[in-house]
């Protein structure tokens, strides 16, 4: 009770400031004064949704939807906009983390059943549903009404993005559970894979959709001249950042915590004034402390002491960026992505994890641990809405954010019961 009264508390005070007080400067005093309310109301939500044993992260996108544009409309979509720097930091942070899970002699010991697995989730989502797609086409307003070469397009773009898994997910899920086991360890490695794999063949996709819905577009050495630029820019600048964290957390050492917040800001930046890719310039940046070095323990214990805040500004803000008019107005392609992204995810696991001779669990449940999406799908979302402006790239945003926040809100939930039906949680309740 006293969480709710503390929550309802807030808002109104924010209420009464943003409507007794509009002479107050927008520019800056608005954004400050919704994330500090968002950080605490979420946090509130979260020990909340807690009690009823959801993950904490499904309260933090819960909350970040009550008072975004579907709901109490304080953080609207132009202070979304305006505070969009904050989830750039925020995936800055949870990709380090990523790339700093990532450690090579733990999948050296899974090195087999690992990429059979991943092998199998990529090749049967990804052909699964770019078929399904365009045999389903005539049924889905949004495809039925596009040529057959636009169709194919969108389906290339589509199962692209479905390929995605969020890495922010399955870390928050195994730290609020402290969960350890071969599961959890398999589910971790083959996502931060996934996210490698992905984020690095994505420019890849892209051009491929570009030649069916920009008319002209061909694959040609200066296309791929730009998606190698990008790749290799990349991942040259993480190796960079990572050398340059090594070295401080061996030679610095003091305030290592505010050290990596900066590290954080200047990868968000350099991607962008160099159009790098950040998921891959930060992943690999992890990568690289984790297995050259003895400081991978070091970089994740520091991340985790002021990770909190990253993680309800993230998920916050991604509950918060639900366009309901996109759901209700493509509602049975959203509902159709949602299904059969389940649906080949469970086949193409199980197919890897049968040929890999795998345990019951993994074969039959694993897969529920790779439906989260989150930052990685939004990213490529914002790469495909600037890649194609017009009506092409703000639509198949509109629908990629519909169903990205349904599997996010679900992907929480499956992965915790997989994780306590694996008895691998340490954690009570």
């Amino acid at each position: 009770m006293k969480k709710v009264i503390i929550t309802t508390s807030l808002l109104i005070l924010y209420w009464i400031i943003k409507y007794l007080h509009p002479e107050a400067n927008a520019a800056f005093a608005e954004p400050t004064l919704v994330t500090g309310i968002i950080l605490i109301s979420a946090y509130m939500v979260a020990l909340l949704v807690k009690r009823i044993k959801l993950p904490k992260l499904t309260g933090y996108m819960v909350l970040g939807m009550a008072v975004g544009p579907i709901g109490l409309n304080f953080l609207t979509r132009d202070l979304l906009h305006q505070l969009h720097f904050l989830e750039d930091l925020a995936l800055s942070f949870i990709a380090l983390t990523a790339g700093g899970e990532f450690k090579y002699e733990r999948f050296r010991k899974i090195f087999k059943s690992a990429t059979l697995q991943l092998s199998g989730q990529i090749l049967v989502v990804f052909i699964g549903l770019f078929l399904s797609l365009i045999l389903f086409a005539p049924y889905f307003d949004f495809l039925a009404n596009q040529e057959s070469h636009m169709v194919i397009g969108f389906s290339i773009l589509f199962a692209g993005t479905a390929l995605s898994k969020s890495p922010a997910t399955t870390i928050g899920i195994i730290t609020e559970l402290r969960a350890k086991g071969r599961i959890s360890e398999m589910v971790l490695t083959i996502t931060i894979l996934k996210a490698i794999v992905v984020v690095m063949a994505f420019p890849l996709i892209i051009a491929w959709a570009k030649t069916y819905l920009i008319p002209d577009t061909t694959l040609n050495l200066v296309l791929l001249n730009d998606v190698a630029r990008q790749i290799f820019g990349s991942v040259f600048l993480g190796v960079i950042i990572g050398f340059i964290i090594i070295a401080y957390l061996k030679f610095v050492k003091v305030e290592q915590s505010i050290f990596l917040l900066g590290i954080a800001v200047i990868l968000t930046e350099f991607t962008n004034i160099f159009d790098m890719e950040i998921l891959l310039t930060s992943i690999m940046a992890g990568i690289i402390v984790e297995n050259f070095s003895e400081k991978g323990e070091a970089l994740i214990m520091n991340i985790e002491k002021s990770s909190l805040p990253f993680y309800i500004i993230f998920f916050g803000f991604a509950g918060a960026g639900l366009h309901i008019e996109a759901l209700s107005h493509t509602i049975l392609l959203t509902a159709f992505l949602v299904v059969a992204r389940l649906v080949f995810m469970f086949v193409g696991n199980y197919i890897g994890s049968f040929l890999a001779k795998e345990t019951y669990l993994v074969k039959n449940i694993s897969w529920m641990g790779y439906v989260g999406q989150a930052g990685i799908a939004v990213g490529l979302g914002t790469i495909i809405e600037k890649t194609f402006p017009g009506e092409i790239g703000s639509t198949f945003k509109l629908i990629l954010i519909a169903t990205v926040v349904i599997n996010e809100l679900l992907g929480p939930v499956f992965f915790k019961y997989v994780l306590i039906r694996a008895k691998e949680s340490t954690v009570e309740g």
